[in-house]
């Protein structure tokens, strides 16, 4: 077997890393809401970015189901009847934009308050979004900064290993 220098095994396998953080980068979204919780009266509407709005149209009592809808811009995209636990998901362009799941309906006086909990957005790519709105970060208080990051492999940065793939040859042939 032919001897291969360890810097050829190594720069292939720096090559091949940049190619895998392009391929698991590519099918990433941003997430916006990551499981928060999401509080609606019968009747009103709770609005999420990029001109996203639910709205509790009917609460039954005798089913404990609600009916929502779901509208951008004010009109509608998508109607669902949902039980406790049921999810109601909407996409776009085969992305998922919204999972949602219907937690729990609590019954007062002043009427029904329906619980969505986890409550799931992701950026749809045919808006504009811009994350470092601060009506954004304050819009629903219990969704972490954290949350709404990508969560990425640190040292699999494409840049740093691009940099680092370019200047491996010139480190291996000046040593």
């Amino acid at each position: 077997m032919k001897n291969i220098p360890y810097f050829k095994i190594f720069y292939c396998f720096i090559l091949c890393s940049i190619l895998l953080c392009g391929v698991v980068t590519a099918g990433d979204s941003e997430v916006i809401l990551n499981g928060t919780s999401v509080y609606v009266k019968a009747g009103e509407s709770f609005d999420f970015e990029q001109d996203y709005s639910l709205h509790v149209k009917y609460v039954n009592p005798e089913s404990e189901r609600v009916w929502v809808s779901l509208s951008l811009n004010g009109e509608s995209v998508a109607d669902s009847i949902l039980g406790k636990d049921e999810v109601f998901t909407y996409s776009s362009n085969s992305s998922t934009v919204f999972n949602i799941t219907m937690d729990r309906i609590y019954y007062g006086s002043s009427g029904e308050l329906v619980t969505f909990e986890p409550v799931y957005q992701y950026v749809d790519h045919r808006y504009p979004y811009n994350p470092d709105d601060e009506k954004v970060q304050n819009k629903v208080p219990n969704t972490s900064e954290n949350e709404s990051k990508k969560q990425g492999v640190p040292f699999l940065n494409p840049a740093l290993l691009v940099l680092f793939a370019l200047l491996l040859p010139y480190v291996y042939e000046h040593r």
